[in-house]
């Protein structure tokens, strides 16, 4: 039996091809594992309270308008009645100046390998309410009858309300009420505003704090016709969301601050919220901040074993250039045990890094492998040299790789200057092979070993 240079190039990608399906099943664990992360942290956000979206407060005027017209006779065509016809409706006033303070201090609650970062928020929330009077003008022939206004605060998940909070308004004190009576916005509390005219001229400060426990991520709505919001936590990784930045932020090891400030004119939000609670449209203008784990450690498995096929196939390459330059003919069965040692490699890197720290299962993964394949090939090419030189190089692969996943930003130019660099190499050290006349000496060296005419190939030369 004789091999030439086609049919060992095919068996090698073959090889891969087989490869390639083992790294396609580690990716769909990957998945799975991070689904049951997913759904432990839903149970956990379930068992407390989960992300929590703050909209208001809103003042709601509830309002009845009676219109009286005139209509032919049924009786009569010619003759006219008058007729009253009653409309019900609502106002809803956003505060003239709005202010948010909010302090968080965040905990990791954990439930088996899994854990979920809980905040508990304090926040005071203070502005005022004007209206230089006419909010509501009746036509010459209706009359408007103004019911008792409420002020609502929408409040995505209400089981994460601590305290019952206290209104402060003008010289009142008042308590607030479980629900909004908003059928688009049913969560929250509200409060009975009395001993105000809203036809009238006027103005009120208010103030309340509100104790509030939530999962990963609090967001805000700016409803004030200007708002300024202050957010400071103990979380060392924040995320800043919505369709703002902070104006001022600042990041350490020991927690986070940051401040926003917002206008109507920039926000529309008298338009989004009436939409929001009129037509069920999402508020599009949201300010917040998530709570991210900078170290998820599928996330980084799964980036790294997006590079997995790539690497296999770079170490193949340095294989079939070792057996070119060496003239040592490398069965096709060593090079799948050597591809399978690298694919167990992720698999191992998902397994330990659900207990360990990422960096230091990348470095047991890799002193694991590296030191099997060096062992390895040291037998397979009859020389502890040559061994150790592939484990270095396959010490340099997996380098490679971890600063590939660690350079989020420059990945792609990390990435493409080193294939760029590995193809050179091989057109370098490949530019005066002859590959014709290599292919019958391949396929001369490999008919001797499966015939047994030769007792073993040659050792390498280290030339």
């Amino acid at each position: 039996m004789r091999y030439n240079l086609f049919a060992k190039i095919s068996l090698i990608f073959l090889i891969i091809l087989f490869l390639a399906i083992g790294l396609t099943r580690i990716s769909f664990l990957i998945d799975e594992r991070a689904a049951r992360r997913n759904e432990v942290v839903a149970g956990i956000a379930a068992a407390t309270a989960r992300e929590q979206t703050l909209v208001g407060p809103v003042l709601v005027i509830p309002y009845t308008r009676l219109v009286k017209i005139q209509k032919p006779s049924e009786k009569d065509d010619t003759k006219l009645i008058e007729v009253e016809q009653r409309y019900s409706d609502y106002l809803y006033l956003l505060p003239a100046e709005l202010d948010v303070q909010t302090t968080l201090n965040t905990e990791q609650i954990r439930r088996s390998l899994y854990h979920a970062v809980v905040f508990g928020a304090s926040i005071a929330i203070k502005g005022r309410f004007a209206s230089e009077g006419g909010l509501l003008k009746p036509e010459p022939n209706e009359q408007i009858t103004v019911g008792n206004p409420r002020l609502i605060v929408g409040i995505s998940d209400p089981r994460g309300i601590l305290r019952a909070p206290v209104l402060a308004w003008a010289d009142q004190r008042l308590d607030f009420l479980p629900g909004t009576a908003e059928p688009k916005m049913p969560n929250g509390i509200q409060a009975h505003i009395r001993g105000f005219d809203p036809q009238a001229p006027w103005s009120a400060e208010f103030s309340f704090t509100l104790d509030l426990r939530g999962t990963q991520t609090f967001d805000l709505a700016p409803v004030g016709d200007t708002t300024r919001i202050g957010v400071r936590g103990n979380w060392p990784h924040p995320s800043f969301q919505g369709q703002f930045l902070p104006e001022t932020r600042e990041v350490t090891t020991a927690g986070f601050s940051a401040a926003w400030s917002t206008t109507r004119l920039a926000t529309n939000m008298a338009y989004q919220l009436f939409e929001y609670l009129r037509n069920d449209r999402p508020l599009d203008t949201l300010i917040g901040v998530r709570f991210m784990d900078p170290t998820d450690r599928y996330v980084q498995t799964d980036r790294a074993i997006k590079y997995g096929l790539l690497f296999v196939g770079l170490t193949f390459v340095a294989f079939f250039l070792f057996e070119i330059l060496k003239r040592l003919a490398i069965h096709p069965f060593q090079y799948g045990l050597a591809g399978a040692a690298l694919v167990l490699f992720y698999l191992l890197l998902l397994a330990l890094s659900e207990h360990l720290d990422f960096a230091l299962s990348y470095a047991i993964a890799t002193l694991g492998c590296v030191t099997l394949l060096a062992y390895y090939l040291a037998h397979v090419l009859r020389s502890p040299r040559w061994g150790i030189g592939f484990g270095a190089l396959i010490s340099a692969v997996f380098g490679l790789l971890y600063v590939l996943i660690s350079l989020e930003d420059h990945a792609l130019l990390a990435g493409s200057v080193s294939l760029f660099g590995c193809l050179a190499l091989a057109m370098v050290l490949t530019r005066k092979v002859d590959w014709y006349q290599l292919g019958d000496a391949l396929g001369a060296r490999c008919g001797k070993v499966a015939t047994g005419s030769g007792a073993m190939p040659a050792r390498p030369t280290d030339e």
